[in-house]
């Protein structure tokens, strides 16, 4: 069987820019789409991307998308840049994740990794064992994680780099800026019981690691903010109905072993971070059992407790929500109903203060794709 090193991370799938092919262009024919991300330029662009193709998840037709706003989300450009999977060298593009960088630079992560060709046994079974979707088989759980940048993300034609590889891994959620300047990515191992990430202190040169043992989990999809104690707070999807923590105390250098919080998680990703005030916000499902009432936290006192509730969507299949901030507005994006006959298949998008969330101001949420 193929390793990442021989295929996956051997070389980017192809970057295609403004692509005119229908089947990346049409909005009505997507059958699939889900898990978006958010990044804001320092000019306030708004880039957004996710994952669509196929009929599901994952699928060999799958491929990343990039749109990008310059009127605050108000309206969408046609994709910028897609990055699909390829039939050809049997590699599958998946999650895509955006990242503004200290110095103002447009990283767009995506994860790589090998497939085969569901070759069958006389007896009927699969030559290669794993998941079944339409011909192929996906049964590589070591991932590639690869990257290209846009140096001015902010430019009337923006220009992207060489695709890089960075790490073996499945980075999904942003990475972390220490105050020493020590980048975290938490690119996680699906095969290891020990939370992974990889740690830069160049932002050129990452050396993969692994931290505290895991509460049970399909995707860790771990994401983390540094305290005013300089502690470093990581938290982590679960199985057990309430999200993980794992703690350093050394900018990263080693964790503690995962612990069950009383933070609700409904087998999904969530997200936190800093905001700019200072404040810690946290976004996610408020229920331990159902992906449902996507709500937003806010925390004066570094997430020991969370003073400020607002539910945004009471709505059931909502997940995968990101966030950046620009000019004292926090921006968000989710999803609803990835996949399936009837489904939405929307990209959701809404924008709001501290102050909103704290006073109940009205929050409106728009739809950025849908079939």
């Amino acid at each position: 069987m193929a390793t990442v090193t021989e295929t996956a991370a051997l070389s980017p799938c192809e970057l295609i820019m403004k692509p005119t092919d229908p089947k990346y262009t049409d909005v009505t024919i997507r059958q699939f789409q889900g898990c978006p991300t958010i990044a804001a330029t320092r000019g306030g662009r708004l880039y957004v991307g996710w994952y669509s193709g196929g009929v599901r998840e994952p699928h060999i037709d799958n491929f990343n998308l990039l749109v990008y706003s310059d009127d605050y989300g108000k309206s969408w450009s046609e994709p910028l840049l897609v990055i699909p999977s390829s039939r050809e060298r049997l590699v599958h593009a998946l999650d895509i994740q955006l990242w503004l960088s200290p110095d103002g630079r447009l990283h767009v992560y995506w994860v790589q990794n090998n497939v085969k060709p569901a070759i069958k046994n006389p007896d009927g079974s699969y030559v290669y064992p794993g998941y079944e979707s339409d011909g192929y088989i996906f049964n590589d759980f070591t991932h590639a994680e690869w990257c290209v940048v846009c140096d001015d993300p902010d430019a009337e034609n923006p220009v992207f780099g060489e695709a890089r590889y960075v790490d073996r891994g499945f980075l999904r959620c942003k990475p972390l800026v220490t105050s020493s300047g020590r980048i975290l990515n938490f690119n996680y191992d699906q095969m290891s019981e020990y939370y992974g990430y990889s740690y830069s202190d160049d932002g050129v040169n990452f050396t993969h690691a692994y931290g505290g043992k895991k509460l049970p989990t399909p995707f860790d999809e771990t994401m983390e903010y540094e305290r005013r104690d300089g502690s470093i707070r990581m938290l982590a999807r679960t199985s057990v109905g309430f999200a993980a923590e794992s703690i350093s105390y050394d900018n990263g250098s080693s964790w503690t072993d995962g612990i069950k919080t009383d933070i609700p998680n409904a087998n999904t990703r969530l997200y936190v971070s800093r905001t700019p005030s200072g404040r810690v916000i946290m976004v996610g499902n408020d229920s331990s059992k159902s992906r449902c009432r996507m709500t937003v936290y806010l925390s004066d006192d570094d997430g020991k407790s969370w003073g400020c509730k607002r539910c945004i969507d009471e709505r059931e299949a909502l997940s995968y929500p990101d966030v950046d901030f620009h000019d004292g507005r926090i921006y968000l994006v989710y999803d609803r109903e990835r996949s399936g006959q009837n489904s939405a298949k929307e990209i959701l998008f809404t924008s709001f203060t501290e102050e909103d969330v704290i006073s109940g101001g009205r929050i409106d949420v728009a739809v950025i794709s849908k079939p």
